[in-house]
């Protein structure tokens, strides 16, 4: 791990923290956090790779956008399940910017793995909301994926 992934870490994470306080607090998160987000990790993308680089990590934004978006309606219509909301899915598809598509698949996995696990975890306590909070879990999963690259 080079300095200048230290300083993408340290600036996701001063992205990430407006979004987790509004979202703890139950507020409307406005659209111009994820696309700040969105924009510092193809903005650092270029600066570090120049634009190559840029365009794997916008490849890698609407990919994660696409993906999640599409599985997600489809579980809704068949299971009429809604899992994740319009914030989640773009908070993960911005936080996809900062990652190579190989990143963006881990923090994939490490997000619905967290989520199960989150979900079983509210069931068997049997909690009043049984949703995790996957504001939180996006965030972690993204930093994880940050830190494994």
């Amino acid at each position: 791990m080079n300095g200048s992934h230290l300083i993408g870490c340290a600036l996701m994470i001063l992205l990430l923290l407006p979004v987790l306080v509004l979202h703890s607090e139950k507020r409307m998160v406005a659209d111009r956090f994820y696309g700040l987000i969105a924009l510092s990790g193809l903005g650092f993308a270029g600066l570090v790779q120049g634009l190559p680089g840029l365009m794997i990590a916008a490849l890698a934004g609407l990919g994660c956008l696409m993906l999640l978006s599409s599985v997600i309606a489809v579980i809704t219509l068949r299971w009429r399940l809604r899992l994740l909301t319009g914030g989640h899915i773009k908070l993960l598809a911005a936080g996809a910017t900062w990652l190579d598509p190989g990143g963006a698949l881990r923090m994939l996995g490490v997000a619905i793995a967290l989520f199960l696990l989150a979900a079983l975890f509210l069931r068997v306590r049997k909690a009043g909301d049984p949703r995790p909070d996957m504001a939180a879990i996006a965030a972690v999963a993204l930093l994880s994926a940050q830190l494994m690259a």
